[in-house]
């Protein structure tokens, strides 16, 4: 395999599914040339290929399959290099989390004012975030986006639960806290600038910025819908809302 095809493996084995047109966008300078990168880890059995059934596009994702993640595996200590924890393990809410690290990664590309600094994954984040007290989050992300000199440092949550009370800490059950009281609790701070949360829908996130106003956190939250997300060019667009504020601000302007 060439140099390209081990570059495929790789950044599936970071980030899970990818489809066609993210893989283009993060390596190659055409859909044709990923095309066929894909197409030939396919036919070695190194990827997975798939079609959801719904979609009406048709559109083509693939993952690391387990002769893909040995291979990779094997080449990283054979060049003395770590193995990354879970390697090629799916993570929570990839599809979503994806769709907004690719996202930002094509602004970046197209804007030289902006630049997805740093970027990591569920398991990195939660894990920097107990480095610094936190515990109890289960973050989708961790990042820093810069754009046109200002910098905001994030974590992000991918909401997927449309019942009532799951933020807020007011409603009894004993889960109902679990996703963002721990940042309540933290008893050196947060290390971000931003809590950005995704949300299902526009209740739900009415529900979130609710709880969030009764129950302040130490940091700024800010919150967008699936909808407003997929419907905007990218995460770095006006698309999030941030508590006891007006309107709507582009990520570089959440936490300031």
């Amino acid at each position: 395999m060439g140099p390209r095809h081990w570059a495929v493996l790789s950044v599936l084995a970071e980030h899970g599914v990818l489809h066609t047109g993210q893989v283009t966008t993060l390596l190659f300078g055409s859909r044709p040339a990923a095309a066929r990168h894909l197409g030939a880890l396919a036919r070695a059995g190194l990827v997975w290929r798939f079609v959801h059934d719904d979609d009406p596009r048709h559109v083509a994702y693939y993952e690391l399959s387990a002769a893909g993640a040995q291979a990779l595996t094997a080449r990283l200590r054979e060049a003395g290099r770590a193995v990354p924890v879970a390697l090629g393990r799916p993570g929570r809410g990839e599809f979503v989390v994806n769709e907004f690290f690719v996202g930002l990664a094509a602004h970046a590309g197209k804007d030289p004012r902006c630049q997805l600094f740093r970027w990591r994954r569920a398991l990195e984040a939660a894990a920097l975030l107990r480095e610094h007290g936190v515990a109890e989050v289960r973050p989708s992300a961790y990042g820093v986006w810069i754009e046109g000199g200002r910098a905001v440092r994030f974590v992000l949550h991918v909401e997927h639960t449309a019942g009532a009370g799951a933020l807020s800490g007011l409603a009894a059950p004993p889960q109902a806290d679990v996703l963002l009281g721990g940042y309540r609790r933290a008893p050196r701070g947060v290390p971000v600038a931003a809590v950005l949360v995704l949300c299902p829908s526009v209740e739900r996130e009415i529900e979130v910025r609710r709880g969030v106003a009764a129950a302040p956190l130490p940091v700024t939250v800010g919150t967008a819908t699936l909808d407003r997300l997929f419907d905007a060019s990218s995460a770095a667009e006006a698309i999030w809302a941030v508590t006891g504020a007006e309107g709507l601000r582009r990520l570089a302007e959440v936490g300031r």
